[in-house]
């Protein structure tokens, strides 16, 4: 049975995790990200069948964001890499460890294809052991990583967005035209 000294030193326990947690940044995965204000934009990719791309498409609607061609916006996926390089090796000579990066260069266009944001680049990276006696096993580990690095991207993404409204994209539109008026 608890004392009243004991309960009041839990509840200060409590309290003190739960202000160090939020003091650190700490949140839950996937939280965060405010909605995207845009109700429509026109998106396409090099790579439109590619799971990152399917990824962004199926956020912004469930974001209640409409993808339409008539959109006056054009949010363009211009490029994505995976890279995958060797950190560390063993004894012999073979990797030990890899670094993956995955990377998504993206712009945001007016009707007349001026770029209003970007060209900017966003990066996921992640670290694995290369386990030379599971080749099955690593494989597995660097599709899991993979697809967590989409998701990553997908989410940094949706944040640049969330933080563009179409009278901020409007007022960017309109400074261009001033700066072409002579």
């Amino acid at each position: 049975m608890l004392t009243n000294h004991h309960r009041q030193l839990l509840g200060c326990m409590l309290i003190a995790l739960s202000l160090a947690l939020s003091g650190c940044g700490f949140h839950l995965r996937g939280t965060g990200v405010d909605n995207v204000q845009l109700e429509e934009l026109q998106l396409s990719a090099r790579n439109s069948y590619g799971q990152l791309y399917r990824n962004i498409r199926q956020a912004l609607q469930i974001d209640g964001v409409e993808i339409t061609q008539t959109a006056p916006y054009h949010l363009q996926l211009l490029e994505e890499r995976e890279d995958k390089t060797a950190v560390s090796y063993t004894s012999r000579a073979t990797p030990a460890e890899f670094e993956l990066e995955t990377s998504l260069t993206f712009q945001i266009s007016d009707e007349r294809g001026r770029a209003l944001v970007g060209p900017a680049t966003l990066k996921s990276q992640r670290l694995f052991v290369n386990d030379s006696d599971n080749l099955t096993g690593t494989s597995e580990e660097e599709d899991l990583l993979r697809r967590e690095m989409r998701n990553d991207l997908t989410r940094q993404l949706l944040f640049r967005l969330s933080s563009l409204s179409e009278s901020e994209l409007s007022a960017r539109e309109q400074a261009l035209d001033s700066q072409q008026t002579p």
